[in-house]
C-alpha cells in the first residue's frame, strides 16, 4: 500500500533556528512522535525505532534512517527511511523531503512531501486509516517541533 501526503505548517522562530534543527536528528527526532534514534552509523546514516499504532494494532519498526540530500543554499533536505516490522509481520518505507520558505512578515513555512509504503498486516488496514494516523502524528510533530523551537529560542536570548 501506497500512500502521499503533502503538509505545510509555520513557526514564528527564524531560519537559521529551524533549519540547525531540521539538519540535527538529535533534535528533530524526539519531536516525531514514537521515533528514537539509538545509533549514529555516519553523518547521514541514523538506525533507531519506529513505533506506532494503527487502530488496534501496534506496530515497531527496526529503521534505518538517511539523509539523503541536505541543500543549504536552498533550505531542502530529503530523508528516506526503511524499516522492518520487529515482530517479521511487514516493513515499511518513506521518503521525505522538506523545504524551508523565510516568511515576508517573518518565520518561516515549511513544506512536506511524504511518500510511504507499508507492506504486511498494516497495510490490510488501508490508506484511509493510515493517512488519519499519519495526520495525528504530523499535528502531535509540528507541535512538538514549534515547542522545541519556542524553548530554544528563549534559551539562546
Amino acid at each position: 500500500m501506497k500512500t502521499n501526503l503533502t503538509k505545510s505548517f509555520e513557526v514564528p522562530q527564524s531560519t537559521e533556528l529551524v533549519w540547525s534543527h531540521l539538519i540535527d536528528p538529535e533534535k528533530i527526532m524526539d519531536c516525531v512522535p514514537g521515533v528514537s534514534i539509538d545509533e549514529k552509523v555516519d553523518d547521514n546514516h541514523y538506525k533507531g525505532k519506529v513505533g506506532m499504532k494503527f487502530g488496534p494494532m501496534g506496530v515497531e519498526y527496526d529503521a534505518d534512517i538517511f539523509y539523503n540530500e541536505i541543500d543549504v543554499e536552498n533550505k531542502k533536505i530529503i530523508l528516506s527511511g526503511n524499516g522492518v516490522d520487529s515482530k517479521g509481520k511487514g516493513n515499511a518505507e518513506m521518503k521525505m523531503s522538506i523545504t524551508i520558505t523565510e516568511l515576508d512578515a517573518g518565520g518561516v513555512k515549511l513544506d512536506a512531501i511524504m511518500d510511504i509504503t507499508i507492506n504486511g498486516k498494516i497495510a490490510q488496514f488501508g490508506s484511509r486509516l493510515v493517512d488519519t494516523v499519519s495526520e495525528q502524528l504530523f499535528k502531535q510533530f509540528v507541535s512538538n517541533f514549534s515547542k522545541k523551537l519556542a524553548a530554544a529560542e528563549t534559551a539562546a536570548s
